[in-house]
């Protein structure tokens, strides 16, 4: 099967489940009847008994770019709605079952941060929860993921290998595909991931170089045939900045591939956010016409390409 199909068929699941979560936390709490009787904002937060406002508000915030609900006159209304979850028949045996238990998780912190006054980002931060992170760097699906960027790009044996928000898997993945006579480099702004990838690479003796840096700071001190981005830019909030710095680095006749939920590409997609937002550096998905405008706009002669929803390879002429 090829990855890059794997890819967007699991992403489109994982959206899937999380409206159906986003359903369910609205009953679970009684926020749907009370929408049902046109409230304010400030009434809605004053019934429902959630000691978080702050996350009760992102809550409502995402059921209106769902569409669930709309405000009209300062007054919330419940739309009629209906949600199915379809998956075509020949694309059952693409979905992969070991993210299951991450995102059952990040519902679970979810229940807890609502009741909690401060928001307290359980198991979501890069550093304090590194080990949380690296089991999600660790599923098969994780794997998949990045042997569709390995494919797209053309990475192979002995090519120079820049990954930017290498996390703690990928090291090894990628190090293990370029083989002793290339060189990769993998930059991450969180010390303990790294920490985690290096004793990896160096258990393995791997071509590779580990440096703890924020994407902002990338400066084209050398050349890379390869540029690597997966689950990043939904993090970052000077994209212009990283994504300069990326295409700087790279070769001419290099690609650079960026793998994100593309919001343009995944209906429903606001969903996912709300999850994905207990983490506090997160920013929202990218569109991937936001990403070509930037890289276009800062006047790089490339080529580029969309081989799937979720991945586009930015080839550097």
């Amino acid at each position: 099967m090829n990855p890059v199909d794997i890819v967007d068929a699991n992403i489109e699941q994982m959206v899937k489940f999380s409206v159906l979560q986003i359903i369910g936390l609205g009953t679970k709490h009684g926020i749907f009847p009370l929408l049902s009787r046109a409230p304010t904002v400030q009434e809605l937060v004053d019934h429902v008994d959630l000691p978080n406002r702050r996350l009760l508000l992102d809550f409502i915030d995402t059921l209106e770019r769902l569409s669930i609900v709309t405000e009209k006159g300062g007054r919330l209304h419940l739309n009629g709605f209906t949600y199915t979850v379809h998956v075509p028949g020949e694309r059952y045996d693409l979905l992969i079952h070991d993210w299951v238990p991450v995102l059952e998780e990040i519902y679970r912190m979810v229940d807890y941060a609502f009741i909690t006054p401060v928001h307290p980002h359980v198991l979501m931060d890069f550093d304090k929860d590194a080990d949380f992170w690296d089991m999600r760097m660790s599923t098969r699906f994780s794997g998949v993921y990045r042997n569709a960027m390995a494919q797209v790009a053309g990475v192979r044996p002995g090519m120079h290998v820049l990954d930017i928000g290498c996390g703690s898997v990928s090291p090894v993945q990628f190090g293990e595909m370029i083989g002793y006579n290339g060189f990769y480099l993998g930059i991450d702004y969180s010390p303990a991931l790294i920490e985690i990838a290096r004793a990896r690479v160096e258990l393995k003796n791997l071509p590779v170089e580990l440096k703890e840096m924020d994407a902002k700071l990338i400066r084209p001190v050398n050349e890379y045939d390869v540029v690597l981005m997966s689950f990043v830019l939904e993090y970052v909030k000077d994209r212009e900045r990283v994504l300069r710095g990326a295409l700087e680095t790279l070769k001419s006749g290099g690609k650079m591939v960026v793998l994100e939920p593309f919001r343009d590409a995944f209906a429903h997609i606001q969903a996912l956010e709300f999850f994905e937002s207990l983490n506090k550096d997160f920013v929202g998905f990218p569109s991937s016409g936001e990403i070509r405008d930037i890289i276009l706009e800062e006047g790089f002669d490339v080529e580029i390409s969309r081989p799937a929803g979720s991945i586009m390879v930015i080839r550097k002429r």
